[in-house]
Order: C-alpha cells, then sequence, then structure tokens
C-alpha cells in the first residue's frame, strides 16, 4: 500500500485580536489493507483536553483512507474578561476552536474490514464518515492560576444519536504553563 500526507500548521499574531493557531491536513491510502494501516482518526476518552484530538470523539471511532481536516483556535487575549474587575485583576484569556474532518473510506477496505465494521446506529465498532463531515467547536478560559485550563465543547455533526456514541456537550479541563 501507499499512504500519502500533508500538515500546514502555523500561529498567526493578529494585533489587537489575538493569536490564531492552525492547522490544515489531508491524506489518501491507496490499497485495501487492515484496519490498522488505515485513518484511525484521534478521538478522545479522557477528561483532560486534548489539542490534537477530537475531544467528543470516542478513541478509534472513525476510519478513513481519504481524509482532510482543519482545526483552528482563537485566542483573544482578555476578550470579555477585561470589563469584569475581577477577571482583568487574574488575567484569564478566552478563546475560541473549530476542528473539522472529512473522510471516506472506499469499498475496498470496507471487504477487507467487514467484520471489523459497524453500520450505524450500533455502537461498538468501527465506523466510517462517507464524506460527511465531523464538527466540533468550542470555548473556554485559560491561564486560570497561571497553569489550567477549561474548554466547554461541543459536537455539531453527526449528532451523537446518528452517530451511535459519545455526547453532545463535554467539559474538559487541562494543566498548561504559560508566559
Amino acid at each position: 500500500y501507499s499512504k500519502y500526507s500533508l500538515l500546514v500548521k502555523d500561529m498567526m499574531k493578529i494585533s489587537p485580536y489575538g493569536t490564531l493557531y492552525y492547522r490544515v491536513y489531508g491524506g489518501k491510502i491507496n490499497g485495501a489493507i487492515p484496519f490498522t494501516n488505515l485513518e484511525n482518526h484521534p478521538g478522545n476518552d479522557l477528561y483532560y483536553y486534548n489539542p490534537f484530538a477530537f475531544n467528543l470523539m470516542t478513541r478509534f471511532e472513525y476510519l478513513s483512507d481519504k481524509f482532510a481536516g482543519v482545526n483552528v483556535e482563537h485566542n483573544i487575549g482578555s476578550g470579555l474578561f477585561r470589563f469584569i474587575p475581577i477577571t482583568r485583576k487574574l488575567k484569564w484569556r478566552q478563546f475560541y476552536t473549530v476542528k473539522t474532518l472529512w473522510g471516506s473510506l472506499s469499498s475496498a477496505n470496507q471487504a477487507a474490514n467487514t467484520y471489523i465494521i459497524i453500520p450505524y446506529p450500533k455502537v461498538y465498532g468501527f465506523k466510517t464518515l462517507n464524506n460527511k463531515s465531523y464538527v466540533e467547536v468550542g470555548t473556554g478560559i485559560d491561564n486560570i492560576f497561571k497553569v489550567f485550563r477549561l474548554d466547554f465543547v461541543w459536537r455539531l455533526s453527526p449528532s451523537p444519536s446518528y452517530a451511535g456514541s459519545g455526547s453532545k456537550f463535554g467539559i474538559f479541563g487541562s494543566f498548561q504553563i504559560q508566559f
């Protein structure tokens, strides 16, 4: 088999509107191969925030052999917190995130992994997005006591009832040192 992938990421300062982080990626896998060599999109089953995973997607939920995605985080600095005296003094920061994924699985790979891929609305096993999109949006607060971050994340599509697992909303905490 052959596997091709591309990743472009950068950070842009947008004065006075904060900082924009983005990550654009995509890939294609040729050949009928077992699921271990296909693209298992990163999900997060834990309670801490992972910036490189889809936090409301369970681990190993979706398989693809053709995929593309965009992750964007806009840290706007003090934002609305500058108008509240206590949060201005604490120097909390506000941010927004958007994570999207498009993927599909060829019929050859579906046939090669027939006993692994489970159609909707089953709960267990791998699924494929079938050229649909997976979208998460979020907002939150970072720089809490200089080391904590709190994320509020919503899953927009596919809906958890359609996907058969996961939830529509999650709150995640993380620990990070910022200066």
